[in-house]
Order: structure tokens, then C-alpha cells, then sequence
């Protein structure tokens, strides 16, 4: 691999990430979501990763060759790698011996120097030192000779001397010799040849180099500055330059040789491409040349989609410019297509008429866009006759369109080379169709369509699961759609505590960072939805009937014992035995409400394990005339709401819990004080303390505005509670020595005092009156005795009578 070659720069992440979706939650690694801005959401132009176009421009691979790369790598590591593919095979002293050889002068030194080695290895180490110093002579017949020993012989070396000599035909200037050569590379590889560095998938990147020089083009290093002190620092970057009119058929076959090597998973021949199609957007002339060439036409069109602004989505954030960034590369490709007559109907039919489809949609001429996509029927062609279809409120259209793209794709994986939709976009593509069927209204069926990519859209599912859905609907479709089975055929365990499973609960179900994909992706959603339908029926009063949804069995167990508490304070017959149980209640409420009974979105956002007050699901709906929101929607929004709809809402019904156990406890008694003292502990846990109101007041974007002020007013509410239970202690309860720390550091309510206080309290009482009034005492005494001897009697003179 030459120098210049290996001196490509890395892909920037722009080239491998999926397609962005709209509306990612303002915070560290949230997941993506569709809901949030559903305008923007679905006027959206579709469009695949420009790394996943570059790779399926030509048809798969049907060899093994593999491309052996680092986009990383130093001069170090580079080295590393060639020394251990140098030793590989071969006797434990080869490493000396062959870097012995490297340090000569010249070959032929280097050949004296490597008697001890095998004759191919031998042969091409001596050839490589020639070819550093210059001496293509007799490097190339070094090289040649490697390739005339017997096959056994020289297979160790045959693909490295067939791709040299192909570099050797590159610095004489002799292409079609170099191209022959990186051919045989190829095929040596191909028919088993030991290939440690990836030569052969490397020897399409050569050749292809070979061919663009002929097109005309060569590349050209804008020297940079890596001073980390200077402002202006910038990376050295490859691009290309002219050196003779353009010669479209030898760029069309660089392009292919580049996207050949994409195929194989190279990421130099994806920046190279990428490197072609930013010359030709950039420079009319040649533009207009290439642009009726098939392969050349699908790299262009792929990568305008991939890298610029979309403007049919496109909408300013509160206090953004609103004036619409522009689009040069799009403008540039559309008018040299025009001038070409490309997808006209006088003119050449295109090769990418559904890429062009979804270009003329971006670019707002919506009637070549229909025009286009009826080029080519497929899933991309039928996506923008979707999007087209939603341009024209017609959301049963674009329904039945969504469905159509969707079926037209594989089930798994990225399906053949030359897809035209990448699964990331699938998964985006059924997404919208789940967006569609929400905003028609169909409610059930939107949670359907998004179980399936429910990993990369968790928090929509959330949304529909927990707000739009009724309890008793859901519990049909859970019933029906997610069995028993899955929980039982569930067997993944984790350690939890360790990144990057610290979303996770210990049966390995929640968000887990995706490193490759370099954002949240969501594990174990069938059974996640079964325990958000526990939580919603324990929310609803129904807590037997949530029992059997919990997925994980120490919730489960837990819940059980916090329904069995509710249930003992409400038939207890001892007031005693009520309040105990009430804070049996209370204590679960606070240390396990989140996973009994709190909410998977907003407000409790347990998806997020409660760490933020939002970035899963929905927090409000969109303003009132807002596209794509029924009416009917916002009313099972707001019937689905927590009661209170406040941030750990179970606390307050901890704090409630904890209330009415004191409820029912003597004044005196320490279970009293402690019960108060838990209800403020709880109380106090509901202030979130993170905004204030000076914050609100600066605060330019409404919504933020409103939350930061919905958080303001919980905080005032949790302290005002917690201060008003402190004063009813404060009033009716006794002194404690620990009070001190009241709200703070709390005991263990003694309810076994507290049930004999119920008698002890009375009797106390009494004999202390006794002691203080003896003479009122004995009078009393004796009249209570007076009437106790005067109503027996009066029994006894009743009985004779009757007898």
C-alpha cells in the first residue's frame, strides 16, 4: 500500500453513523426519538449513510478477501503489523534475520544478508530494500522471481511480490502493467495465497488510483498544522485536482474499483470515494461530464443525501437564524442533471431514479419527485411517494406506502448488496410508518408497527404504551402479542454496576450504550413492556392483577408484599395493625416505587432509572393544531397522567402512606413522632433543588421555560408539605429526644408500644385523677356501686315474677 495511500484520512463519523433521526433529547448519550417533532419527522427526506452507499454501489463480494486497515494506526503500529505478518509461519529467529535485511543498503546486500531464510522471503525482502532505495530494476526482477518459484515455494510471498510489482508498473508510469499486476494480487489471493496485510483488497484502491490518474485527476495534501496552541489548527486533508479534461469512462472505472474496495469493508476505499464525489459537486465542468454515468450518478446522489441539510425537515430552534442553510452541492447536481436531461422525459432514464426521487423531494420540486420514484417502484421510491402523500394530508396514502417500503425490504440484516435502504433506515422507515398510524389515530396498531425496532425507538413505544393507550388495551395486547413465554425464555443475566450496563436491570433489560453505533440501544423490550403494564395497573388501583406482569421476580416479590400491606391497612382490625401496615407500605413506596409502580417516561423516567427529569417518551404534546396530533390523543395523554404528575411521584404516595399510618397512632406515642418523621424524610425527597427562578426568567425557549418552572413549583410544594407535617408534630405530638434531626434521621416507628398505648394511655389517665380527686373518687365510687347493687336487685325481683 503506497505512502500516499496510507496517508487517507479517517473517515469522519459522519460517514458511519446512521441516519441521524430528528428530535435526539438535549443530554448525555439520550436515545433517538421520532415523536418529539413529528413535523419534522416525517417530511424528513430519506437517506442512508453515505459509508452503507459507498459499499453497496457495486455487487457483493463473492471472495474472502479481507481489508486489513487502522484507521488510527502510526508510522509504530503500521510497522507492528508488517513485522508480525512477516514472521508469521516461519522459524522463531526470522523477525532478526528479516530486520537485518531491511537495515541494508541495498538488495543485494540484503540477499547476502538472508541465506538462512526461505528463498520466496528471502527474494522479497531484498526486493522491498531495493524498491526503498530506489532501484525499480532490480526490485521488479526480485519481485518476479518470488513469483516463478514453485508454487509450495513461493506462496508465502506471491501476493506481496504481484502487488509490488504493481507499484514498481506505477512509479515507470506504465498503468495497464500496473493494473495487470494488482489484478494477479487479486486473484492469488483469491485462490488461497497467504494475504496477511489485506494486499489484495488493497490492490483495488492501487488500481483504482491507475485509473483516476488517467481520468485526469490526481490527489493533492493541503499541508496542516497540528500546534495545539494555534487557534486556527487544522488537519492535513487529501483532495483532488485537474491535470487534463476529464475522461469520464477511466473515472467510472476508479469509481467502481473504489466502491469494490468499499465492499470489502475498506474505509480508504469509502474516503476515496468520498474524496471523488466532493471534486465533482465542487468543479461544474467535470460534474456535467460524469454525471450520466450509472455508478458515478448513484455516488453523487448518495452523497448529497448523506451530507446536506435536509430542507424539507429543516425548522429553526427558538432563537435560531431562521433564514434556511444552503444546499450548493444539491443545487449543483439537480442543474447539471437538467442540463444533462437525466430523468427528464426527453432525456437519458436514470440509473438512480429512486436516489433522484428523493433528491427532486429535498429540493421541493415534488412533482419530479413522484415523476422519479415511478422510475424505479422499490422501498426507497415507495418511502418518498409516503413522504409525498403526508405533503398532502392523505395518512391513509401514505400509510399503505409505508407498509409497501417496509415489506419490500429483508427481514434481517442489511439484506443483498445493491439494497437500496440500509437496516438502520429500515428500522427509521417502520418508525414513521408507527408515527403514521399514531397521528391516524390508530392507536394500537402505532404500538405494533414500533415493537419490532423498539430497541432504536423505545421511548415512542413508551409514549404510546404508557400515555395513549388505555390500561385495558394494553393489557389485551400484552396478553395477546407478549406472552408469558418471553419472560420465561428469558435467560441473560448481568452485572449491572459496570459500564456500559449500568442501565441495566440484573436480568439484562433496559438501555445499554452501543459503542459501535455511539448511542443508547434498548435490550429485553417484550419483557420491559409487560413490567410497564405492571406499573401502569398498580398505578390504577389493580394491583393484584399487576403481579403477573413483573418480569423481574424480586420486583415482583416486592410488589406483592406492598399489595399485601395496602390490603392489611385497609381490613386490619386494630388501628395498630392498620398503621403498621400503612408503613409497610410507605417504606416500599420510597425505596422500590420506582419499579412497582413509577413511570417508565416522564415524570418518573424510570428507562433512565430516574437520573433525568426527561429524554424518553414525551413530557407534553406539541402545541394545539400542531400536525400530525389527534385530539383524541391529547385526551389519553392527560387521562394517563400519574397522580400527582409531579417527578418520583411515588414519593408523594410514600409521603401519603406515611400520613396516614400516623393517622392512626395515639398522639403520645413515639410510632407517631416516627411516622411524621418519615412523612417529611419523603416529603422533602420530592424537591428536585436543580432550577430556580431566576433561571426560568432568562430562559429563551418556552418550553425549558415551562419545565424549569414546573420543577420551581414541585420544589415549593415539597418544602411547603414537608413544613406543614413538621408543624403538625410540632402541635400534636410528644417530645422526642431525637426530633432534634426531625425529617433528617428518623427511628423505627414501636408499634407494639403504640398498640398498648390504646388502653395504657386511658388507664394512666385515670389513676392520676384518682390520686389527685380521692374523696370525688370514693363518692363516685360509691354511687357507681349504689346503682350496680339497685339494678341487681331489680333483676332478681323481675325473674321472681316471671317465675
Amino acid at each position: 500500500m503506497s505512502a500516499r495511500k496510507r496517508r487517507l484520512l479517517a473517515l469522519s463519523l459522519s460517514l458511519l453513523a446512521g441516519a441521524a433521526g430528528v428530535a435526539v433529547a438535549c443530554g448525555p448519550d439520550f436515545p433517538w426519538q421520532l415523536l418529539d417533532r413529528r413535523d419534522v419527522t416525517l417530511a424528513e427526506t430519506p437517506a442512508n449513510p453515505f459509508a452503507w452507499e459507498a459499499a453497496h454501489l457495486v455487487a457483493p463480494p463473492t471472495d474472502t478477501m479481507k481489508a486489513v486497515e487502522n484507521r488510527w494506526a502510526t508510522d509504530d503500529t503500521r510497522a507492528k503489523i508488517r513485522t508480525d505478518a512477516e514472521a508469521a509461519g516461519l522459524a522463531a529467529e526470522t523477525p532478526a534475520l528479516v530486520a537485518a535485511m531491511r537495515a541494508a543498503k541495498d538488495g543485494d546486500q540484503a540477499y547476502a544478508q538472508g541465506e538462512k531464510l526461505p528463498a520466496a522471503v528471502r527474494l522479497y525482502t531484498a526486493g522491498a530494500v531495493d524498491y526503498r532505495a530506489g532501484r525499480l530494476d532490480q526490485a521488479a526482477a526480485r519481485f518476479q522471481a518470488v513469483l516463478d518459484l514453485p508454487v509450495a515455494e513461493g506462496a508465502s510471498r506471491a501476493v506481496w511480490a504481484a502487488y509490488m510489482l504493481g507499484r514498481v508498473a506505477m512509479r515507470r508510469d506504465q498503468a495497464d502493467a500496473a493494473a495487470a499486476f494488482f489484478a494477479k494480487a487479486r486473484a492469488l489471493a483469491q485462490a488461497g495465497a497467504p494475504d496477511p496485510l489485506g494486499l489484495g483488497v488493497a490492490s483495488l484502491g492501487e488500481e483504482a488510483r491507475v485509473r483516476l490518474a488517467q481520468a485526469g485527476l490526481a490527489l493533492v495534501t493541503t499541508p496542516g498544522t497540528d500546534d495545539d496552541t494555534v487557534a486556527a489548527s487544522l488537519p492535513a486533508t487529501l483532495r483532488l485536482e485537474a491535470t487534463k479534461p476529464l475522461d469520464v469512462p477511466a473515472l467510472a472505472q476508479a469509481v467502481t474499483l473504489y466502491a469494490q474496495q468499499a465492499a470489502h469493508d475498506s474505509y480508504q476505499g469509502v474516503e476515496s470515494l468520498n474524496l471523488i464525489a466532493l471534486h465533482l459537486l465542487e468543479n461544474a465542468d467535470p460534474l456535467k461530464a460524469a454525471v450520466t454515468d450509472p455508478t458515478v450518478q448513484r455516488l453523487l446522489a448518495a452523497h448529497v443525501l448523506a451530507f446536506e441539510t435536509d430542507t424539507p425537515s429543516w425548522r429553526p430552534y427558538q432563537g435560531q437564524d431562521p433564514t434556511p442553510p444552503t444546499v450548493p452541492h444539491l443545487t449543483a447536481l439537480t442543474d447539471a442533471l437538467a442540463q444533462a436531461h437525466v430523468g427528464q422525459p426527453d432525456g437519458q432514464a436514470p440509473a438512480a431514479a429512486d436516489q433522484l426521487a428523493a433528491l427532486a423531494y429535498r429540493k421541493g420540486d415534488y412533482e419530479a419527485a413522484a415523476r422519479l420514484a415511478a422510475m424505479k417502484p422499490g422501498p426507497l421510491a415507495s418511502w418518498v411517494e409516503a413522504k409525498l402523500a403526508l405533503r398532502k394530508g392523505d395518512l391513509a396514502q401514505a400509510a399503505s406506502l409505508y407498509a409497501k417500503a417496509a415489506a419490500a425490504f429483508p427481514a434481517t440484516g442489511d439484506g443483498p448488496q445493491g439494497s437500496v435502504i440500509s437496516a438502520a433506515e429500515r428500522t427509521r422507515l417502520i418508525g414513521e410508518g408507527g408515527t403514521v398510524a399514531l397521528a391516524r389515530g390508530e392507536y394500537v396498531a402505532a404500538l405494533d408497527t414500533l415493537m419490532p425496532v423498539a430497541d432504536t425507538y423505545w421511548g415512542d413505544v413508551v409514549h404510546v404504551a404508557e400515555r395513549v393507550l388505555t390500561v385495558d388495551e394494553l393489557k389485551a395486547y400484552v396478553d395477546a402479542k407478549v406472552p408469558t413465554s418471553v419472560v420465561t425464555g428469558w435467560t441473560l443475566k448481568v452485572d449491572n454496576k459496570q459500564w456500559p450496563n449500568t442501565l441495566l436491570d440484573g436480568m439484562g433489560v433496559g438501555y445499554r450504550y452501543d459503542e459501535e453505533a455511539d448511542h443508547l440501544r434498548y435490550q429485553g423490550a417484550p419483557l420491559a413492556l409487560r413490567s410497564l403494564l405492571a406499573r401502569r395497573l398498580m398505578r390504577a388501583g389493580r394491583g393484584k392483577e399487576a403481579l403477573a406482569y413483573y418480569h423481574n421476580p424480586d420486583v415482583a416479590k416486592d410488589a406483592r408484599a406492598y399489595v399485601d400491606a395496602l390490603d392489611t391497612a385497609g381490613s386490619a382490625w386494630w388501628s395498630a395493625s392498620r398503621a403498621r401496615a400503612w408503613f409497610q407500605a410507605t417504606t416500599l413506596a420510597r425505596t422500590r416505587g420506582m419499579e412497582i409502580m413509577g413511570t417508565e417516561g416522564p415524570p418518573d423516567s424510570g428507562a433512565l432509572q430516574g437520573a433525568y427529569e426527561w429524554g424518553v417518551s414525551q413530557t407534553a404534546l406539541p402545541p394545539a393544531g400542531a400536525a400530525f396530533v389527534t385530539d383524541g390523543e391529547r385526551q389519553r395523554f392527560a387521562a394517563a397522567a400519574p397522580q400527582p404528575d409531579q417527578r418520583f411521584h411515588y414519593r408523594s404516595i410514600a409521603t401519603d402512606a406515611a400520613e396516614r399510618a400516623a393517622d392512626l397512632l395515639p398522639h403520645t406515642s413515639q410510632a407517631y413522632a416516627a411516622t411524621l418523621c418519615w412523612a417529611v424524610t419523603y416529603a422533602n425527597s420530592m424537591a428536585i433543588n436543580s432550577w430556580t427562578e431566576e433561571e426560568a426568567a432568562i430562559a429563551s425557549d418556552p418550553v425549558w421555560r415551562s419545565r424549569i418552572l414546573a420543577a420551581v413549583a414541585q420544589d415549593k410544594q415539597a418544602k411547603g408539605r414537608a413544613w406543614a407535617l413538621y408543624q403538625r408534630y410540632i402541635k400534636t405530638g410528644p417530645h422526642q429526644a431525637w426530633a432534634a434531626h426531625f425529617g433528617h434521621a428518623c427511628p423505627a416507628p414501636d408499634f407494639d408500644a403504640a398498640a398498648k398505648a390504646w388502653w395504657q394511655t386511658p388507664a394512666r389517665h385515670a389513676r392520676t385523677w384518682i390520686r389527685q380527686n380521692h374523696r370525688k373518687a370514693l363518692a363516685a365510687g360509691g354511687a357507681a356501686l349504689a346503682v350496680l347493687v339497685a339494678g341487681v336487685a331489680l333483676v332478681m325481683v323481675r325473674r321472681r315474677r316471671a317465675g
